[in-house]
């Protein structure tokens, strides 16, 4: 059971009054496994969050940013509703089932979704454990959703900000199966989503390395290997797998996307039941709307494809959560993330911003 204890002074309208720098300088999970004297250590004045510090060879890019969307979770499409009174003005909510409730747990390697009402327009800043997440210069009044993915073991504690607070939404993330005493772990599965015991596992680094293991009974493996970018495949006879990717950060238990794997003879046809591709599609533009052709969209930093003469593109990808980046001369992009579920399409438009380009000397 997760439990936390949160003491504050309280103002007479119930905001505590020192809550802005309680979130600012609480201490970062991420550096509990660094002494104090180290610079990045555990103390309030810490840095470090995964992705740092610079000089680690190993070291990933910084975190994709979280990507918030406009969307009414009461229209038919998602047809939620509210499990949990909220009494502030700006209110946050974790989507269950379909519930919107104020705290929850979520497996380890899933997905998960944040639904803000925002009833006090302004800057809006998203904090996670008293780090901001994300920085929106001006939001009007009404309903955000912001899709996450469990990539870590860690606790959230999620809260908003305009010109007021909103209530705070912890989420424990659990062990889900995973065999967690390890600090990449992940799972290889059939079309249907049963574990494949004894498969071979290949992690190899982006920055070099290539590690193996071995899946247990369950299909799920475990290993420790340095911080930084894999690309995971598989290995057994009478099966072909799809490669996954993982994201590895020292001191956390970080989740690798699922490897499927299908017999040899498999189709779609003959198992309708199975794990089918799914696909994502979208344009590509500036703020004005206008499309961005030629443009380099990066899936999972692995592939590449080219927008075309009006901004398109689209790949197909296997189930699961995905990330997205885009690269353009002239332009400056968000990273996002899009769900792929099996046998259908998800679309993701991308918008960037025009950079000055000067020169180099």
């Amino acid at each position: 059971m997760l439990v936390l204890v949160y003491a504050a002074a309280f103002t007479a309208g119930g905001t505590a009054a020192d809550e802005m720098t309680m979130l600012d300088f609480l201490p970062n999970p991420f550096a509990a496994d660094r002494p104090e004297w180290d610079p990045f250590g555990p103390g309030y004045e810490s840095t470090y969050y995964p992705g740092r510090p610079p000089w680690d060879p190993f070291s990933p890019e910084s975190r994709d940013l979280p990507r918030i969307v406009s969307a009414d979770p009461f229209a038919p499409e998602y047809n939620l509703s509210i499990g949990a009174d909220v009494s502030s003005r700006n209110q946050l909510y974790l989507q269950s089932g379909r519930l919107l409730v104020t705290e929850g747990v979520v497996g380890l390697g899933s997905p998960y979704t944040l639904w803000l009402y925002v009833g006090e327009w302004g800057p809006l800043s998203v904090y996670d454990g008293g780090r901001r997440i994300l920085y929106q210069g001006l939001v009007t009044r009404g309903w955000y959703r912001i899709d996450q993915y469990a990539e870590t073991l860690e606790e959230h504690r999620y809260q908003f900000n305009t010109s007021r607070w909103s209530n705070p939404v912890p989420l424990a993330v659990s062990s889900a199966g995973y065999p967690t005493g390890y600090g990449l772990v992940g799972r290889v599965v059939d079309t249907r989503g049963n574990g494949i015991p004894g498969a071979l596992v290949r992690m190899t680094g982006s920055a070099g390395g290539i590690f193996t293991t071995a899946t247990d009974l369950q299909g799920y493996y475990g290993m420790d290997v340095p911080s930084g970018s894999y690309t995971v495949t598989a290995e057994k006879e009478g099966f072909t797998f799809s490669p996954s990717t993982a994201r590895v950060w020292t001191g956390a238990v970080s989740a690798a996307g699922t490897v499927v794997g299908y017999q040899t003879g498999w189709s779609p046809e003959a198992d309708p039941g199975a794990y089918e591709a799914g696909w994502v599609e979208g344009v590509v533009t500036d703020r004005s709307g206008a499309p961005v052709p030629g443009a380099t969209v990066r899936i999972d930093g692995i592939f590449t494809v080219t927008t075309d003469r009006d901004g398109g593109y689209g790949a197909s990808l296997a189930p699961g959560w995905h990330s997205i980046s885009v690269y353009a001369a002239g332009y400056k992009f968000s990273s996002a993330s899009v769900q792929i579920r099996p046998g259908q399409g998800s679309r993701l438009d991308l918008q960037g911003t025009k950079v000055v380009v000067l020169g180099s000397y």
